[in-house]
């Protein structure tokens, strides 16, 4: 295989993995303030980001395991 397909491969692998890090650090805040807010008006919408997150998260952590998945060995 290429080497310069190969290195971004895993460069494109690890990007994707380093936001999903960083969506799942943003969901653990938002859970907390949640949770510290309680049912209290606005609070819907909060829940409404965190679930939007969470699948935009799930979503970047397939296209990684995609990229490795079909990557030659």
């Amino acid at each position: 295989m290429d080497p310069l397909l190969s290195l971004t491969r895993k460069e494109m692998v690890r990007r994707l993995t380093a936001a999903a890090g960083q969506m799942t650090a943003n969901i653990d805040v938002l859970m907390t303030l949640h949770d510290l807010a309680g049912d209290v008006r606005g609070t819907e919408s909060m829940r409404a980001a965190i679930e939007e997150l969470v699948q935009t998260r799930d979503h970047l952590l397939g296209q990684a395991r995609a990229i490795t998945a079909c990557a030659p060995a």
